[in-house]
């Protein structure tokens, strides 16, 4: 991601940090219900139960706490590209692994399922390009597998701030390199989620 790109995604979280505080909206999600709506479908990838699970842009945590609701023993890891994000979910879950990091420069060890939520939406110059390189080094990072969320081309507005995607050609895309691709629709009528799995 260039500097520019940053700059401009930083800029939006932080108008959000200051208008909303540290909930849901602060990481551009309209409520903490559809939040939870996407993190449901991550989850869905497979049993977190006894994994390591590294989140791409993890904001304040929220998925960490989802994720000990309901699976046990999930060694839960964050990335993000805001400081302040990380400051408060260091705050909020000290016990846990956070760094800051853009994911195109990360280098970290490898985890058992990788997942994203929100975090291919943010319209940059060359989303696309730059989107397409994070999905495979996700799977490459990843020892079992991948979900991710995108914004649905045709149902959500595409515009200077959010990117969206025809699930189709994100599809075939991933089922140039995944084992297993599988496309979930079946929730928000804006929104799809895709499970690259390893066999």
């Amino acid at each position: 991601m260039k500097e520019k790109d940053a700059e401009k995604l930083l800029a939006f979280y932080d108008k959000h940090i200051e208008k909303y505080g540290f909930g849901p909206q602060s990481v551009g999600w309209g409520s903490k219900s559809s939040q939870e709506i996407r993190f449901e479908l991550l989850c869905g990838v497979g049993d977190l139960s006894g994994c390591s699970v590294l989140d791409i842009g993890c904001g304040t945590g929220d998925l960490c706490e989802y994720i000990s609701k309901r699976y046990k023993n999930v060694n839960y890891s964050g990335i993000d590209i805001n400081q302040k994000f990380i400051e408060k979910a260091k705050e909020k879950y000290p016990n846990i692994s956070l760094k800051l990091a853009e994911f195109g420069q990360y280098n970290g060890e490898p985890f058992d399922y990788v997942l994203a939520s929100g975090a291919l939406s943010f319209k940059l110059k060359n989303h696309k390009k730059i989107y397409f390189s994070y999905i495979k080094k996700m799977y490459e990072i990843s020892r079992l597998g991948v979900a991710f969320n995108m914004l649905k081309k045709g149902e959500h507005d595409d515009d200077e701030t959010y990117a969206t995607y025809d699930q189709k050609e994100i599809k075939e895309f991933c089922e140039t390199f995944a084992d297993e691709v599988e496309l979930r629709e079946d929730y928000l009528s804006y929104d799809f989620t895709v499970y690259l799995k390893k066999n």
